[in-house]
């Protein structure tokens, strides 16, 4: 097995440099990928319109939500595709490919004629495309934070790691700025009709830069050292399955306070916020715009911090106090004001960004090189499958049918969950990266 310290007293600046080329290519990527795969939440209003007409807007906005769903479905099949190769033949080959798969779905999207022209195969096609989305994210996030983490200095690993969480934010703050911008500047009749393909047509000028970027990466010196001993597995998968199950299960556990609540307050958030709250569209974009600058502007303290105090501690506490403040949230979002409903993002936004920072460097260091790619992406999609995917539609129910703070009880039970987890899971910040 290659240990950490052998690669760090072997070449520890050249580490460091390649650790800075490797955020570039690992975080602009996964920026993209995540404006591609978020942007279609923060214009669901008008795509169900285009899509899934009704008589009921309720109805149409759910029908949106649900190939949301669908394509959330998918992500663990495209952690089962691509992981196992990243595993096997290395990381950066794997990245290029599904960026470029996400790009083009999204695109088509932004190209898709509407239920009007062509009918039920509208909706039908959304769906798919949706599902090849859902099958490049599943490749993604885990083999960019592999990546990251592997080209890490071991006392950084948590500020570094802590970047493709930025971007990711950052990815969700570019889509609600766009989605804003429209809203405020275009008429509502522009939306409806074609203002709501332009986020979505975006996406292929900049997947051609990631797309770019990662070709020019190198491969790991951890990936590196595996393989030029001949110790990589052949079966990556069936090892994990079979070896880490238990692992695979934790990090499930673990991550799912971070797939739920993204899909909470920067997916559903904006569309509720129109649809329950009685915000006009521009407003309830800006609102979700001040949660996600605040969970932007809190992850590299809290990534910095982990690498002080521990993985464990900060995930502990912020899950806790997450479960603390997400009722007070739904009262400040839900009472029609739009200084209260900004009060009611930035209590909880940041609190998030320390969960995410503290998870992601953990999970990387709980696998092995052999089979770190696999078991990281396999336990996250999961998660994001059980408890993102779903969100938005069983919240839009649970808000239709039972008042507007009804679903903060469903995302404070996911993350009492994932404060089980927290507590059972051991320290793994000052054990070499195998």
């Amino acid at each position: 097995m290659v240990s950490e310290s052998t690669l760090t007293t072997r070449a520890g600046s050249t580490v460091t440099r390649s650790a800075r080329r490797a955020i570039v290519a690992a975080s602009f990527g996964t920026y993209v990928e995540y404006y591609d795969f978020v942007v279609y939440g923060y214009v669901a209003v008008y795509i169900a319109h285009a899509y899934f007409p009704s008589d009921n807007p309720l109805v149409g906005l759910l029908l949106t939500f649900g190939a949301f769903a669908a394509s959330y479905v998918a992500r663990p099949l495209g952690a089962v595709i691509f992981s196992p190769l990243g595993d096997k033949y290395g990381r950066k080959t794997v990245l290029a490919v599904v960026i470029l798969m996400m790009t083009l779905a999204t695109a088509a999207i932004g190209l898709l004629p509407t239920y009007a022209q062509i009918g039920l195969f509208a909706p039908i096609l959304l769906t798919v495309l949706r599902v090849l989305q859902g099958i490049s994210a599943g490749g993604e996030y885990g083999g960019a934070t592999s990546l990251i983490a592997e080209f890490s200095p071991p006392d950084k690993r948590g500020f570094y790691v802590g970047f493709i969480a930025l971007t990711t934010g950052l990815a969700l703050l570019t889509g609600s700025i766009v989605a804003l911008s429209l809203t405020r500047m275009l008429p509502e009749e522009s939306m409806l009709s074609w203002g709501w393909r332009i986020p979505l047509l975006l996406s292929l000028p900049l997947g051609l830069v990631g797309l770019y970027i990662r070709f020019k990466l190198e491969e790991t010196p951890h990936f590196a050292a595996l393989s030029s001993q001949e110790k990589a597995v052949n079966k990556p998968l069936a090892t994990t399955v079979k070896r880490d199950y238990k692992t695979v299960i934790l990090t499930i556990g673990l991550a799912a306070t971070n797939a739920s609540l993204l899909a909470v307050y920067f997916i559903y958030m904006p569309s509720a916020l129109k649809q329950f709250g009685n915000f006009e569209a521009a407003d309830a974009q800006l609102i979700t715009f001040s949660g996600l600058a605040a969970y932007c502007l809190a992850i590299v303290p809290f990534a910095k911090l982990t690498d002080k105090v521990g993985r464990r501690p900060q995930l502990i506490a912020s899950t806790i106090a997450l479960v603390l403040v997400i009722y007070p949230s739904f009262l400040l979002v839900s009472h029609g004001s739009i200084a209260l409903a900004v009060l009611g993002m930035v209590i909880v936004t940041p609190l998030m960004a320390a969960n995410v920072t503290a998870v992601l460097p953990l999970l990387t260091e709980l696998f092995t090189t052999a089979n770190r790619y696999t078991g990281l992406s396999l336990g996250w999609q999961i998660a994001t499958t059980l408890f993102s995917g779903p969100t938005p539609v069983v919240l839009a129910a649970l808000a239709g049918a039972a008042g507007a703070t009804m679903p903060a009880f469903y995302a404070m039970a996911i993350v009492a969950l994932s404060a089980c987890a927290a507590f059972a899971v051991r320290e793994t910040f000052d054990t070499p990266l195998q």
